[in-house]
């Protein structure tokens, strides 16, 4: 049975071009499973028939779910998520240029710090991709409207460290997935 409030609550979070991620940290600093995730995917069916009669397709898989205008099936088109991974890409190079493994950004206890963001704001490549992607604004802005507000990243609430969420860890295991079979 769907849960109203629930209901009410993702709706608002979808339409608003956020991500719902089967795991959310919580104000204690780590992952917990994320309630929205659960109701839908409980009902995905009838939510699924909800979004298509408004126009969109739901999209779901194991670890995250989120909207498309029409029947558009790949995210990857819109400028948002162009943006998105440019910035991804940005993080990743700094992440393995630093010798780091991905598990600096995907464990709850780390993260990128301020100080990192710093660093990888001064990389000329940065400068030059950010103007390319018509992200104008540096890139603390950047990683705040375009990955947090939309729930690529978490913000931890203890280490104010910027976090991998689900989808946005989705986003290295297909980057890897690609170079591993190419």
């Amino acid at each position: 049975m769907i849960d109203m409030h629930n209901s009410v609550e993702i709706y608002d979070h979808l339409m608003n071009g956020r991500i719902i991620n089967k795991r959310h940290l919580g104000s204690h600093g780590d992952f917990e499973v994320n309630p929205m995730f659960e109701e839908v995917i409980k009902n995905l069916e009838v939510y699924r028939n909800q979004y298509e009669m408004c126009g969109f397709s739901l999209i779901a898989n194991a670890d995250f779910i989120y909207i498309v205008k029409g029947n558009a099936y790949e995210l990857s088109k819109t400028d948002i998520a162009m943006k998105a991974y440019c910035l991804l890409l940005i993080i990743g190079k700094y992440i393995t240029s630093h010798n780091y493994k991905l598990d600096k950004l995907s464990a709850a206890s780390g993260g990128l710090t301020s100080s990192d963001i710093d660093k990888i704001s001064l990389l000329s490549d940065t400068i030059e991709i950010l103007q390319r992607a018509n992200m104008n604004e540096n890139l603390f802005k950047s990683i705040k409207s375009t990955l947090v507000e939309r729930q690529i990243m978490f913000e931890n609430p203890i280490t104010q460290n910027f976090v991998l969420s689900d989808s946005g860890m989705a986003f290295y295991e297909e980057l890897t997935a690609d170079f591993i079979a190419g």
